[in-house]
């Protein structure tokens, strides 16, 4: 009885609850923003999946910058205001790519589960490649991560992708911990309920942990990595950001300022708070932090 019930609870929190959580939720891009933006929809092959994007290509460009969305999102985030960011950038001459990453938005699905960077890195080795086919060696190329997409770009540095810094927002640096404080931000239940199913769900879902966290991972990287980080962030939090920067000398980290809670960038936003929330926010402040990094790599 004692073993049946052992094995119920291990199906229960390294099966069951991983598959409702790491379930993508993703919605497809309807509307393409040809209205606000000068942009090319792309499509580009990574592991025989069809990723779909979009090119924005500066006037004279000075710079690329390929984002990578987070968990459960698209190139599309209202948390972030990544259309209006996308935007900002064009007009102060930076090239932006951006798509889907598989099992989001309107890229290929496999089975339609998160798997936080241990196989989406593939895609933006896949994105680096059709981007170093449209621009030269001459500009700097940065990599910009949101969320889970700071992990995913991190996996893609290690395992070899060029690029001239790294860019990354209330990056998951943790796997565990992103999973248990999702619990509380999506349920609303204390985050110590979901730890048994964060410490199994990497077992059972071949999530990146332990020596494969983003945070240990970067930390062997040697290319200037900045951080944008909300000190109260509720799920990717400050405290595993604050190590790596004590960790790396490549590592600048900056904290996002304070947002009055009424703000409308945080309308609807519930528990996820200040989450994904800079350029929403702060949408200046954020452009002045993209500034001084371009102006740190010359």
């Amino acid at each position: 009885m004692s073993l049946l019930l052992a094995l119920s609870l291990v199906f229960l929190f390294g099966v069951l609850m991983p598959s409702l959580g790491l379930k993508s939720g993703s919605e497809p891009v309807t509307k393409i923003p040809t209205d606000t933006l000068s942009l090319e929809e792309i499509s580009f092959e990574s592991d025989g999946l069809t990723l779909q994007g979009w090119w924005l290509e500066a006037q004279n460009p000075r710079a690329t910058l390929v984002f990578v969305h987070g968990a459960g999102s698209s190139r599309i985030s209202w948390f972030f205001n990544t259309l209006q960011f996308y935007e900002q950038l064009q007009k102060a001459g930076i090239s932006v790519f951006t798509f889907d990453q598989r099992n989001h938005g309107n890229s290929d699905y496999t089975d339609g589960y998160i798997r936080m960077g241990a196989v989406e890195h593939r895609d933006v080795m896949a994105a680096r490649e059709w981007v170093s086919e449209q621009t030269d060696n001459e500009t700097p190329l940065i990599i910009c991560g949101l969320s889970m997409g700071a992990a995913t770009a991190i996996y893609a540095l290690a395992e070899g992708v060029q690029a001239d810094a790294l860019l990354l927002f209330d990056p998951m640096l943790n796997t565990r911990d992103a999973l248990a404080q999702g619990g509380w931000v999506g349920y609303g239940l204390p985050s110590a309920l979901f730890k048994p199913m964060a410490y199994l769900a990497p077992l059972f879902w071949g999530l990146p942990h332990g020596e494969n966290d983003a945070l240990n991972v970067a930390t062997e990287l040697e290319l200037p990595i900045a951080i944008m980080q909300n000190k109260d962030d509720p799920i990717t939090r400050s405290r595993w950001s604050e190590e790596l920067d004590a960790r790396s000398d490549w590592v600048s980290l900056t904290f996002v300022p304070d947002t009055e809670p009424g703000h409308n960038c945080l309308s609807d936003k519930g528990r996820w708070g200040t989450h994904a929330s800079a350029f929403h926010c702060h949408p200046q402040w954020t452009l002045t932090q993209v500034e001084q990094l371009l102006a740190n790599l010359e």
